[in-house]
């Protein structure tokens, strides 16, 4: 049998197992009867259909670029903090997550300037949802190098 046929026959098999045809029995070896309601007695799990779910859709580089700049402007506006870097977009469940690095505090070196990372939530549309501090640190800081 080849590699093709197995993985194939272990395909239906798992679909099998995750859709019981109508003629086999699910309420303890009784055939479920039309008229009857599924019931969740006997440790009975009732059978819901699966949503299908989308993958994540991509982004093009103009509009990740549209959604840094929005999140700078949403972060501005309700912090009043000028946002010095982006740092990371990605997607969520709800939509995108954009980490800015923003200077918290000016000191001379700029070297021991205190920096805070932001996590600005935007939906799917690029409209605000929230944002939050993250971990405060001093530009000099290091992360994840040799000596930390």
């Amino acid at each position: 049998m080849t590699r093709d046929k197995k993985a194939a026959l272990r395909a239906e098999g798992r679909e099998r197992r995750r859709r019981p045809s109508d003629d086999e029995p699910q309420n303890g070896g009784e055939p479920r009867q039309e008229h009857e309601e599924p019931t969740q007695d006997h440790g009975q799990r009732e059978e819901r259909p699966r949503a299908n779910r989308e993958p994540p859709r991509g982004a093009e580089g103009d509009e990740i670029a549209e959604l840094a700049t929005h999140a700078r402007e949403l972060l501005r506006s309700v912090r009043g903090v000028e946002a010095e870097s982006v740092s990371g977009i990605g997607r969520t469940p709800n939509g995108w997550k954009v980490m800015l690095e923003v200077v918290e505090l000016r000191r001379i070196p700029e070297s021991t300037d205190v920096l805070a990372s932001y996590e600005v939530e935007l939906d799917g549309d690029g409209r605000y949802l929230g944002f939050s501090r993250g971990r405060r640190y001093s530009r000099s800081q290091a992360e994840g190098g040799a000596g930390s």
